[in-house]
């Protein structure tokens, strides 16, 4: 596909062509002073008025810092075209993320961050430079025509060879080709990076250290080998480029010498005008190279989208009717167990088991996040994923704490809640004192997780999950990290007392190790 289809999901082409003409002008600010500061120097030695001298010595000034103020707005206005777009763009990523719930951390992170980052690079690397390639090509080719016609075809065919072929050849299949095996390179670095730093302690305990440390080492310089081999074919282009460029001026120069008829002032003014032109053509290499590279980067995103399921809001059950589950026969993607058990709604149901039994990913296949190998999870009659995402919601243990305050990490469950019910819900927890001592949900956690203790982001984690407006709740170890008198206080509010938070009568299925 092409990058541009995914980009223009997220900012206009309305704003893409003021971005371009305000980046034109700032060429043309240039292309200007040029002109105009050659047109000075050739001028000045036959002595004219001073009152044209004058006029043009401030037309300079002018252009001179109109060049400065138009760079400026032109980096201001594209900039902040491609963090817009580049923030809509990763909302979209993680909503598909979310969705989707067995994605990979390193496939997710290369979505959100390196893909996402090259998708909306195009603005500012590619979209944009191409734009002003084009209008300044246009401008320098029609002056130069009204010079001297034989220049100006001279002209447009250099600027046609570096403006098109070389670009077009940058875009070919075999650099499409370099490009992806110095992709699939830094994806195997960073897959084989992501492992070693998240995994250090149990490869060291299984005496597999050394072994995927040299692998990291080996993978880091498949990487640099096949970041050189690119640079290298990118050098020999761009010294093709200038090789044009100065054959280019060389011929409109000695085309000029002996053909052009008019003023010998303006037959510099020809010269500086293709100078300029060429100017606007310098990062068109880098332009189709960052096409490629978001090109593939589109396509990516473009796939990892369209694997997302929708995810609806749960509804708020009443307290007589609401969603029964039954688990028949249910074989899940992790551990050998087979699992059976009927909750009805209001229910509380405890589910103990040694680790690795799959007790985790039991929850997951409930809420629909992971898939179902053999069996079935019925809710209110339905087995399909969009009825399992409607009426539940998972808490998992490594729950993220975001580095906001209090009250947002708790609106991420219910973004209705009011501060009362957050308030009791986070006191019936037992995070009150800890509230009261600091500034209540007003709280700034400038770290996220690592601003608290364990316990307390359980607690944290815990009333969130209690805010919610889910029917049912998947509670994975809440009570691990803390201590065994409060852990089986809340264990016992869990299973046998009235709830807190936004449904004290809902389904509750709790993962946990303590008796």
């Amino acid at each position: 596909m092409k990058p541009t289809d995914l980009l223009f999901q997220h900012v206009s082409r309305r704003a893409l062509a003021g971005a371009i003409a305000i980046a034109s002008l700032t060429l043309l600010s240039s292309l200007g002073l040029m002109v105009l500061s050659g047109w000075l120097i050739t001028r000045a030695w036959q002595a004219p008025p001073i009152l044209d001298l004058a006029v043009a010595i401030t037309a300079v000034r002018a252009l001179g810092l109109s060049r400065s103020v138009m760079r400026y707005v032109d980096r201001i206005v594209t900039h902040r075209y491609a963090l817009s777009a580049l923030s809509s763009l990763r909302v979209q990523v993680f909503q598909a993320a979310v969705s989707q719930g067995h994605v990979s951390d390193t496939q997710a992170q290369r979505a959100l961050g390196a893909d996402a980052q090259r998708v909306t690079d195009l603005i500012v690397r590619s979209i944009v430079p191409r734009g002003v390639a084009v209008a300044l090509s246009v401008l320098a080719v029609a002056g130069a025509v009204c010079l001297l016609p034989f220049a100006g075809l001279v002209l447009a065919l250099g600027l046609l060879f570096t403006g098109v072929v070389i670009p077009r050849w940058v875009g070919s299949d075999r650099w499409q080709a370099i490009h992806t095996a110095e992709a699939a390179a830094r994806d195997q670095l960073d897959e084989s990076l992501d492992a070693v730093l998240n995994h250090r302690v149990e490869f060291q305990a299984a005496g597999l250290g050394d072994r995927r440390n040299a692998r990291v080492v080996a993978d880091s310089q498949n990487m640099a080998t096949a970041s050189a081999h690119r640079l290298k074919r990118l050098a020999a282009i761009d010294a093709t480029v200038v090789a044009v460029s100065g054959c280019t001026l060389l011929l409109i120069t000695g085309l000029g010498l002996h053909f052009y008829q008019g003023s010998p002032m303006w037959l510099g003014m020809l010269v500086l005008l293709a100078m300029s032109a060429f100017e606007s053509h310098a990062p068109l290499v880098e332009a189709a190279t960052h096409h490629v590279i978001g090109t593939k980067a589109a396509q990516r995103i473009t796939a990892f989208i369209e694997q997302a399921v929708e995810i609806p809001a749960p509804g708020i059950a009443n307290a007589t009717e609401g969603p029964a589950l039954r688990v028949e026969d249910l074989t899940c993607a992790w551990g050998d167990n087979t699992w059976n058990f009927d909750v009805e709604f209001g229910q509380r149901h405890v589910i103990r088991g040694p680790s690795g039994c799959g007790k985790t990913t039991l929850l997951r296949t409930i809420a629909g996040l992971s898939p179902v190998v053999s069996g079935s999870v019925t809710i209110a009659g339905h087995t399909d994923t969009h009825s399992l995402r409607t009426w539940t919601r998972l808490f998992s243990e490594d729950g993220y704490i975001f580095a906001t305050s209090i009250r947002e990490n708790i609106l991420v469950a219910c973004p209705n809640a009011a501060d009362e019910l957050m308030y009791s819900t986070a006191r019936a927890v037992g995070l009150g004192p800890w509230l009261d001592a600091h500034d209540g949900l007003d709280t700034i956690l400038s770290d996220g997780a690592e601003s608290i203790s364990s316990g307390q982001r359980r607690r944290l984690l815990l009333t969130r999950a209690l805010c919610s407006t889910a029917p049912i709740v998947l509670l994975d170890e809440p009570t691990a990290h803390i201590d065994d008198a409060d852990g089986r206080r809340l264990l016992h509010m869990l299973l046998h007392e009235p709830l807190p938070g936004a449904l004290p009568q809902r389904s509750v299925i709790v993962v946990t190790h303590m008796q």
